[in-house]
């Protein structure tokens, strides 16, 4: 295996130079390879075995069939090649995840060709979880899942999902694209490598919050909420006042001859939180990120602003869907 995995590194740059990175590609015959399947070398060892066999006893049926077989296998090497050429794969888009969870990768397949490509297999080198809108078949091969499309005539989406297991950039590994159709003895592949990567968050970690929150315009220890009037949040009764709008009037207490009393509401108001790195109460580099990651889920659920002080810098208050995922992003690019 490290012999194989050696000679597979030393051979991947040639590779490079013929399918750059790029985030569209079109197969053609600069960069589709046709050899031997494990099917195929069986059978290139039986044109061999028949070709001996026919010219040692001089029998020109065993001839006449080795000749038929090897007719056969020169006849495929076109049909093999032709359901990939001009087979047209573009990288849409990638999803950031978090560690442990699944980056998901989509390409759109198509095609200019006049007829189908069938039996396509897409497989990166690390385990893929794989999803597509037409039919297919998920298995693996090696300790490699893959899919294996049918039939490619019309554009579609393809969705793949790769493991993940450590914070930081996730650059996309190398993509095969192959097919062994019509008769399996013989694979035509092509190599892509395309220009694109995630970011991949920390997982969160909890810890107590109220020894380590700060208010981020004080810089003072404290996670109270603050409260003022509003229409949300229930307060109390209260007796009536000439001249309060007559929705505050709560008329079930009146109906029961409680008298004319008015109800009072709130709006409940968080102080902006200060997220520092070095107040994180782990010691190790990467749980201090982890337990950010925490702090920041609790606040973002809670809709609270806040604040994330990192090693980089200093960010801006804030709050929201957006303001959360930037801030992740700052905790998958810190180092």
């Amino acid at each position: 295996m490290r012999i194989f995995q050696g000679w597979q590194a030393r051979i991947e740059p040639f590779f490079k130079r013929r399918s750059p990175l790029c985030q569209q590609i079109t197969l053609s015959q600069r960069n589709i390879y046709i050899f031997f399947s494990k099917e195929g070398i069986m059978y290139a060892l039986l044109l061999l075995i028949t070709f001996i066999a026919g010219v040692n006893y001089a029998n020109n049926l065993v001839l006449g069939l080795c000749f038929f077989l090897a007719s056969l296998l020169v006849v495929t090497i076109p049909y093999t090649f032709s359901h990939l050429s001009k087979l047209q794969i573009k990288l849409v888009d990638i999803h950031h995840a978090q560690v442990g969870d699944k980056v998901q990768i989509r390409l759109q397949i198509s095609s200019d060709s006049a007829q189908p490509h069938r039996q396509i297999r897409l497989s990166f080198i690390k385990d893929v979880f794989s999803y597509t809108n037409s039919l297919h078949q998920q298995s693996s091969l090696d300790n490699q899942a893959y899919i294996l499309i049918n039939q490619v005539k019309e554009p579609q989406i393809i969705s793949l999902w790769l493991p993940t297991q450590q914070r930081g950039r996730f650059d996309l590994p190398r993509l095969t694209v192959s097919t062994v159709y019509p008769l399996g003895i013989l694979q035509a592949w092509s190599y892509i490598f395309f220009e694109g990567h995630a970011w991949v968050y920390p997982e969160p970690l909890n810890y107590d919050m109220q020894t380590t929150q700060h208010i981020a315009s004080h810089h003072q220890s404290s996670l109270t909420l603050q409260a003022q009037s509003g229409q949300d949040d229930f307060d109390q009764l209260d007796n009536y006042v000439l001249g309060e709008s007559l929705a505050r009037i709560s008329w079930s207490h009146l109906a029961r001859g409680q008298g004319l009393l008015s109800k009072h509401f709130i709006d409940t108001l968080g102080k902006e939180q200060l997220l520092d790195y070095y107040q994180m109460p782990a010691l190790q580099h990467e749980d201090k990120l982890k337990q950010l990651r925490y702090a920041i889920d609790q606040l973002s659920q809670n809709h609270l602003p806040f604040q994330l002080r990192l090693p980089d810098g200093d960010g801006v208050v804030g709050q929201g869907i957006a303001f959360e995922q930037e801030s992740l992003l700052r905790l998958a690019k810190t180092r």
